[in-house]
């Protein structure tokens, strides 16, 4: 029988408001700036390299960015849809071939591609505020949808 205890509640770290998440002063820099050296290696890694969790944290990426295109206006511009999309995209591929081949495959095409988005988009997030980039984060991780399971079907 398991115990019955309550569950604690995330608290989202607080840092500085309005203060970017990159800058190297924030409380919360170390923490964003491994994260964002881990995506930018795992896009630059071949992809025959690739373990699920590499792949779960472009995912993870990709519904970050995405949840902050719709929650906040000011940062929707057609340049920061179609890196989601093209990304979005090779996702959607790699998990294709997943299924198809039972190895994660990439075009050469395709990985061009994945390591401009992932670039582009870990240089955008570190500009955002440190307040909006954990609600995001913390909204992606509580409904735990994947976008390229949408994309797909």
């Amino acid at each position: 029988m398991r115990k019955q205890c309550k569950r604690r509640p995330i608290s989202i770290p607080s840092g500085i408001p309005g203060l970017p998440v990159g800058a190297a002063f924030s409380p919360t820099a170390d923490r964003c700036q491994s994260r964002s050296i881990k995506r930018l290696l795992t896009a630059a890694r071949p992809a025959a390299e690739w373990t699920p969790h590499d792949v779960n944290e472009l995912i993870f990426l990709a519904n970050t960015c995405s949840t902050l295109l719709r929650r906040w206006p000011q940062y929707d511009t057609p340049a920061r849809h179609q890196d989601g999309n093209d990304m979005v995209a090779v996702l959607a591929a790699v998990k294709r071939r997943r299924q198809q081949h039972g190895h994660y495959g990439v075009t050469g095409d395709e990985w061009a591609v994945l390591r401009r988005t992932v670039a582009t988009l870990q240089s955008w997030l570190e500009t955002v505020p440190t307040q909006r980039l954990f609600a995001a984060e913390a909204e992606v991780e509580r409904h735990g949808r994947l976008i390229t399971e949408e994309k797909t079907r």
